[in-house]
């Protein structure tokens, strides 16, 4: 894993990438409130439409019923925005600690390659990261998959050609405000923040 800037190509032209944060942090966010912080708002997604946004709440009242049993289910926040044709969407699960969150990105990163996504090579997010490309609902998207420390996330793109640099900076932006949370403080990172 790096830190270091490293550069995107788009359309020919080299676009720099920003750093990623890689503090592998062990404090849990297990607070609803603090979780649904961490997902973007419409202040740092400046010319995007917020769509849908659902964050669990901690009896797990939002996403489990008596037949839909939550034991051990760690908190969730998503949100989905779009721009034209584009969307992107957040996601977010918290667990009790970092082994417990290690053994979650794992399940995650197997269940790319069992549909028709592929990896592809894309420098180091948080803690660790896949970046996965394949079909979507919109068309070709990009998936990066991402662990800070307790937290599991993901950032998917789609809609457009295919740009792995914009989904990385999205992914930058959501691990520093994961890290902004882990770090007790109010998650206020936007894309310009490394």
């Amino acid at each position: 894993m790096t830190s270091a800037p490293a550069a995107g190509v788009t359309g020919g032209a080299q676009v720099p990438v920003p750093a990623a944060p890689s503090a592998d942090l062990e404090a849990p966010l297990l607070d609803d409130k603090v979780v649904g912080q961490v997902l973007p708002d419409a202040k740092v997604m400046a010319g995007w439409q917020e769509e849908k946004r659902k964050v669990d709440t901690a009896d797990h009242s939002v996403t489990c019923t008596a037949s839909v049993p939550c034991a051990g289910k760690p908190l969730s926040a998503s949100v989905r925005f779009s721009s034209g044709d584009l969307v992107t969407r957040f996601l977010v699960e918290t667990l009790p600690s970092r082994d417990a969150a290690r053994s979650r990105a794992k399940e995650t990163y197997a269940s790319y390659p069992v549909g028709p996504f592929k990896k592809v090579e894309a420098p180091a997010v948080g803690s660790e990261s896949q970046a996965f490309v394949g079909p979507l609902a919109d068309g070709d998207g990009v998936s990066i998959v991402v662990r800070s420390g307790t937290v599991v996330a993901s950032v998917t793109t789609e809609g457009g050609p295919v740009d792995l640099p914009a989904a990385r900076r999205f992914a930058v932006m959501l691990v520093n405000r994961i890290e902004q949370a882990q770090s007790g403080k109010v998650p206020d990172a936007g894309l310009g923040a490394v």
